[in-house]
């Protein structure tokens, strides 16, 4: 079964894998959507969630969720949070890059990092993450691939995998 990140708009992705999805940081420019939860990781989550039906769960604080087999873990840095899912086996890194930058050392090992870069920060950590894919979103996303030295970056508004179609190198992907 395939798990999916897809860029609704500018700052809202929706994960999903074979029994669940899960709508992060929604706005109220989204399109109504349905979801089996909402994850909110910033503070620009402008009030969309009522853009997301059958939502059972708003997250918005640290701690250890399961939503229809999706295990969430959530860690508050400063205001912002970041969230390590396991979906259908795939562990996915979701935040913001200079959030990330933050705890970096401390964070477990992601196949698929989704880094949401609106703001500055150090990009040369996202290597040290070793992700087999790393998602690029946000205002600076070119920036970051280019002090990457990624000049092959596919761009999609959806990336679609299986533990067993993951790269065995780093893909880079902008999510546009």
């Amino acid at each position: 079964m395939w798990m999916d990140v897809t860029l609704l708009n500018k700052n809202t992705l929706r994960v999903k894998g074979k029994t669940a999805s899960i709508i992060i940081d929604p706005t109220s420019s989204l399109s109504k959507t349905e979801a089996d939860a909402i994850l909110l990781l910033g503070d620009y989550a402008d009030g969309g969630s009522g853009k997301v039906d059958g939502a059972r769960i708003t997250i918005k604080g640290p701690g250890e969720y399961e939503i229809g087999g999706i295990k969430v873990s959530v860690t508050q840095v400063g205001r912002d949070l970041v969230a390590s899912l396991d979906v259908d086996g795939l562990k996915l890194l979701v935040g913001k890059g200079s959030t990330i930058e933050e705890i970096h050392d401390r964070i477990e090992e992601c196949q698929i990092a989704v880094i949401n870069s609106e703001s500055e920060f150090n990009h040369s950590f996202l290597t040290s993450l070793e992700p087999n894919a790393l998602l690029i979103y946000g205002d600076k996303k070119e920036e970051v691939v280019k002090s990457l030295g990624k000049t092959d970056a596919a761009k999609a508004s959806k990336f679609s995998t299986t533990s067993e179609k993951l790269p065995e190198e780093m893909q880079v992907v902008l999510l546009e």
